[in-house]
């Protein structure tokens, strides 16, 4: 009776130390890795890919007859905010272009190839794309592309090619200011007849 109950005891007070030993272990490198982790983590970039700060400066399109070549220009800058997003982890983000559907016809697919943005890096944030299909026009289709120019939208996927963001119309975008509002007051209208 006595064997039975030292050996309980011993039993017990090999298992409080061996639960006891293993929780020192495993809380210090679980903590190592959260840090590691949230190191890596990727922020969603849903709803921030938007003005101030991701702004289109510029958009323009070239054909080059040569080559047979077309050539969309697209010039862009980034606040800060999302200089240092794109700067932690490993976070990547694509364009593609969005084509009216009335030139499907003429690009053969409702999207251009995805090109993955260029990373920041040295405090820059002004940023140039280019997406080039070779494609051989003729003078109608050329006209029909350069007069539908207001259509063609830009779309930002992340890492999984998923669209996160949408511009409409991107040549709109060339007179654009965002420190200057197009917007007029009501109240600063005169209204009198």
């Amino acid at each position: 009776m006595f064997l039975k109950f030292l050996s309980s005891i011993l039993i017990c007070t090999l298992v409080l130390i061996g639960c006891s030993i293993p929780d020192e272990k495993i809380t210090t490198p679980s903590n190592s890795s959260t840090k590691t982790e949230s190191q890596n983590s990727i922020v969603s970039l849903e709803n921030i890919i938007i003005p101030p700060k991701f702004n289109i400066t510029h958009f323009k399109m070239d054909y080059l007859d040569k080559n047979k070549q077309l050539i969309f220009t697209m010039n862009y800058e980034i606040d800060t905010d999302l200089y240092d997003i794109l700067q932690k982890g490993s976070q990547v983000m694509y364009f593609a272009l969005e084509y009216p559907e009335s030139e499907f016809d003429i690009f053969d697919s409702r999207y251009s190839e995805f090109i993955i943005a260029e990373k920041p890096k040295n405090y820059k944030n002004k940023f140039s794309v280019q997406f080039i299909k070779s494609l051989e026009l003729n003078k109608d289709e050329l006209k029909k592309i350069k007069d539908n120019i207001s259509k063609i939208n830009l779309v930002v996927a992340d890492k999984d090619k998923d669209i996160i963001a949408k511009f409409i119309d991107l040549y709109g975008f060339n007179n654009f200011d965002s420190n200057e509002s197009n917007s007029t007051n009501l109240d600063d209208e005169d209204t009198t007849e």
